[in-house]
């Protein structure tokens, strides 16, 4: 057995937060782990040597930290972080995690530092250990489109200005769940994933999840309100997902309408992979939005209601579903490997149903007659006369995946 220590890369500036960094490396190194640290200051001398300088970050973006310095001055500042952040991410995940030199990330930053960060921690795969302390962590600057993946953010209390007692207990926090986490990580069974999208309207998935595990394959189920479709969509690109039931492809409609879109160009994963892929229309006719916003919306004259504190819903007009019927035709129809489409004609989710707030007949006559009249003809299209709440539904849609995955997963 090797006895190679497990090794967490901190990455930050170490000029303007490297108490900070040496703080939470100390406490990585006492947990007995060892610690590697990636300078990407611009700014002035690091308060220690790090393993990785920021000279060489520059080098790896084809650049020198004097000519970043000279962009930043001449006040072209997201160019600057463009070039330092492509070093960052050819360092961290093109070097040290092929190479198998680390076992997690923590990265720390203000917004300057964030920006940078994120780009090496978002292309790190997902289910890699990684973790952000940022004092943006949680606002409308931190989007899960800049996200991207499973990062652990930790929020402080204080701006990094020095150690005090508050950030002595915040960057301990951080710092034992880099630790934690790389020590008690566990490898994940390897087999058969299957993907299924869906949100707490929809009911299909009980019956598919356990149709499905009958068979032998595993499942993961994505919430499509959040950044999770995202997520999948990685996991279909990185060959862990090798399936995929898309029955809820909801964010599609929110990049058309102009809602709270937290997982955008959904659906082209499994068409670039080839898997096998069936696709539904769960929740469409429905958009969501923080609740501030509702009254932009409820201004074009939209239906609009909160469904809870922190989540608005409101309709999608006719126009909208036409569109959200274009684009998922034309991403299909790019697909490399078998797919199926399969609507039920008398409702897309639970408020979608006669005497409900979003019934909407009209809405998805045209969207099916649209969806057919643009996808491929080789393309399996099959229409349900029921709603899609109804057993047939889930009975139907796990019966065609089956059947195109049969001998391929």
């Amino acid at each position: 057995m090797s006895s190679k220590k497990k090794t967490i890369l901190i990455i930050g500036t170490a000029d303007t937060k490297g108490e900070e960094i040496a703080y939470m490396k100390n406490i990585i190194e006492s947990m007995e782990l060892q610690c590697l640290v990636v300078d990407i200051g611009l700014s002035g001398k690091p308060l220690f040597v790090p393993d990785v300088t920021s000279d060489q970050v520059a080098a790896a973006a084809s650049s020198t930290v004097q000519d970043i310095r000279a962009i930043a001055a001449e006040g072209r500042y997201e160019v600057a972080c463009e070039v330092l952040a492509r070093g960052a991410s050819k360092i961290v995940a093109d070097e040290l995690y092929m190479t198998g030199a680390i076992d997690g990330v923590l990265a720390i930053g203000g917004s300057m530092g964030t920006a940078l960060t994120l780009m090496s921690l978002r292309n790190l795969p997902v289910g890699f250990p990684k973790v952000l302390i940022s004092t943006v962590a949680l606002s409308d600057y931190v989007h899960p489109y800049f996200v991207k993946s499973d990062i652990i953010l930790v929020q402080p209390v204080s701006d990094f200005f020095g150690i005090n007692q508050w950030s002595k207990r915040d960057l301990k926090r951080a710092a034992l769940a880099i630790a934690s986490v790389v020590k008690e990580e566990e490898t994940l069974e390897g087999g058969n994933w299957v993907g299924i999208t869906g949100i707490g309207w929809l009911g299909y998935t009980p019956h598919i999840k356990k149709g499905l595990e009958a068979k032998g394959l595993k499942v993961t189920v994505s919430h499509s309100v959040s950044m999770q479709g995202g997520i999948l969509e990685q996991l279909i690109r990185q060959g862990v997902v090798k399936g995929m039931l898309d029955l809820c492809p909801f964010e599609i409609t929110h990049e058309i309408a102009g809602g709270a879109c937290h997982s955008q160009n959904r659906m082209e994963a499994a068409v670039e992979m080839g898997i096998p892929h069936v696709v539904g229309p769960g929740a469409l006719g429905v958009f969501t939005m923080k609740p501030m916003d509702m009254p932009k919306f409820a201004a074009q004259g939209r239906f609009t209601i909160e469904h809870n504190e922190i989540l608005g819903t409101a309709k999608v007009s006719m126009e909208e579903m036409v569109e959200t019927a274009k684009v998922m035709a034309s991403r299909l129809n790019k697909s490399k490997g078998p797919v199926a489409v399969v609507i039920p004609k008398q409702g897309f989710y639970v408020y979608d149903s006669p005497g409900k707030m979003y019934y909407d007949p009209e809405g998805r006559k045209a969207f099916i007659e649209v969806m057919r009249d643009n996808l491929r003809s080789d393309i399996e299209f099959i229409v349900l006369d029921c709603h899609i709440m109804d057993p047939e539904y889930a009975e139907k849609a796990l019966e065609v995946f089956l059947r195109l995955s049969e001998g391929v997963i």
